[in-house]
């Protein structure tokens, strides 16, 4: 005969992720839904095939149906599965692979993908303020920047939210309106500061905000990509720096080693 004591310690034994890939760091329906795109990305789900069944899944990972719900319900957003009355639920499509964003070891090459993207303002201030210690920061400082953030689409999809401080002599030269239509970087470039420029980057792996959550459309905690920038003018001032926070599913970084 089992005591009451006992049935309880058995159930939260059950409720507990446990050998199955989840921890206790981050929801556990976000790290449903990572695992699962990663079911359908690497080919295990097949596309056309059926997924487990909801029972099944939720026994599978030691959590409740309302859980696997609630992370099949984002992949079904996204247009990866979909639920077909009386036949289960489909893998639809797999997550897009083309789409991956190279971070580059050059200038150059920044403008290589400039026609497919789409950027929307999410906020201009021409007195912004440099964050208080951006990581590694190089050069002296200018008098005052001003600070452009945006949404950036590729192929109608948000993969990145940037933001860009930019000396306020560059703000002053080219506009307001030219700083708001152009990136951060295209805008630097058109300065008669980027004349000598040098520019250092650095790229870090952090997770989602809640904020960032929405904007991208990926789940709360959620990895992300972060990608620094600063550019020096020819005296040594910090004319430039920014923050990109990427999709991680949308980036790739390819070195030749040597």
């Amino acid at each position: 005969m089992t005591t009451a004591p006992a049935k309880h310690a058995k159930a939260r034994r059950k409720a507990r992720p446990g050998g199955n890939g989840l921890s206790d760091g981050t929801p556990l329906y976000a790290q449903l839904i990572i695992h699962f795109r990663q079911q359908i990305a690497t080919g295990h789900w097949v596309e056309g095939s059926n997924i487990p069944t909801l029972n099944r899944l939720a026994a599978d990972y030691s959590v409740a149906r309302a859980t696997v719900r609630q992370a099949l319900g984002f992949l079904e957003r996204e247009g990866l599965i979909a639920s077909r009355r009386g036949r289960g639920t489909q893998v639809v499509r797999r997550p897009k692979t083309d789409l991956w964003f190279s971070v580059p070891a050059s200038w150059g090459p920044l403008d290589s993908s400039r026609e497919q993207l789409a950027s929307e303002i999410l906020h201009f201030d021409p007195d912004g303020r440099l964050p208080d210690a951006p990581n590694h920061i190089r050069g002296a400082l200018a008098s005052g920047y001003g600070v452009v953030r945006r949404l950036v689409r590729r192929d109608g999809i948000p993969y990145l939210v940037g933001a860009t401080y930019i000396d306020r002599r560059i703000v002053a030269e080219l506009g307001e309106d030219e700083i708001n239509k152009a990136n951060g970087y295209q805008t630097v470039e058109q300065s008669r500061l980027f004349a000598g420029a040098s520019a250092h980057q650095s790229i870090t792996v952090g997770v989602a905000d809640a904020e960032l959550a929405y904007l991208l459309g990926i789940t709360l905690s959620a990895p992300i990509v972060v990608v620094e920038r600063w550019v020096l003018d020819a005296k040594g001032t910090l004319i430039s720096y920014s923050e990109g926070k990427y999709r991680s599913d949308f980036v790739r970084v390819c070195r030749q080693l040597k």
